[in-house]
């Protein structure tokens, strides 16, 4: 079974170990937690020397008396439970096989205390791992995807990306992309282009590098996102 096979199919696991309590005793989120960063352990699948894809729904299934209870903090729960989720995913190094999702609900054969997780790749029957590389502004909530081959950036609208700063050259720098690896290039700026602390003419660009460029900073990503054949 390739890696992505074994990342797509839907991974229904029976409520054992620590998740299924001796003494029937209410669930906490804590529990809930523990076991959706469990099933990412369990079901992280190894793309490339630095790319590790793991499920990203995870269904949520609770008694209904821990079900009843838990609802009344839905809301707050879900964001925390995706809070643990992301900060997992970052400290083991992995990679979401798309947007994160996670449901909860309730079922009569689910004994108090026990948690079902189902955990899942988007729908469809993905053959392949497509890079999506992205370039974020730090600071202003801004993400541009990187479509073409060569994608400058700088203040003028002649730039395939524009950004407002009147320190950044007209055409600044540009990334150049070749569908798996990337590099940057200094456009002749007045006020340079620099990696870290590093003024750069050209190099090559790894994921999660900071770009600095006139007042802003920039940050580098490529993205693993399962495609459908």
């Amino acid at each position: 079974m390739g890696f992505l096979d074994k990342i797509e199919k839907a991974i229904e696991s029976a409520v054992t170990g620590a998740f299924s309590k001796t003494f029937k005793s209410e669930l906490q989120p804590i529990e809930i937690g523990s076991a959706i960063k469990s099933h990412m352990d369990a079901n992280a699948a190894i793309v490339s020397r630095d790319r590790i894809l793991v499920p990203n729904q995870f269904e949520i299934t609770l008694s209904i008396s821990d079900y009843g209870r838990l609802k009344l903090i839905s809301e707050s729960l879900n964001q925390e439970l995706r809070n643990q989720a992301q900060a997992h995913a970052v400290k083991q190094g992995y990679q979401f096989a798309g947007p994160l999702s996670i449901s909860l609900s309730e079922s009569s054969n689910i004994g108090i205390g026990q948690v079902y997780v189902k955990a899942s790749s988007p729908a469809g029957d993905p053959k392949e791992v497509e890079w999506m590389p992205r370039l974020e502004v730090i600071g202003e909530g801004l993400t541009f995807e990187i479509v073409k081959s060569r994608t400058s950036v700088g203040r003028d609208a002649s730039s395939d990306i524009q950004i407002n700063d009147t320190s950044l050259s007209r055409q600044h720098f540009e990334i150049v992309w070749n569908g798996s690896k990337a590099g940057i290039r200094d456009l002749g700026s007045t006020n340079g282009t620099f990696i870290g602390d590093t003024r750069v003419k050209e190099m090559a660009l790894p994921t999660d590098s900071v770009i600095k460029a006139g007042h802003k900073t920039f940050v580098f990503r490529v993205v693993a996102k399962a495609v459908s054949a």
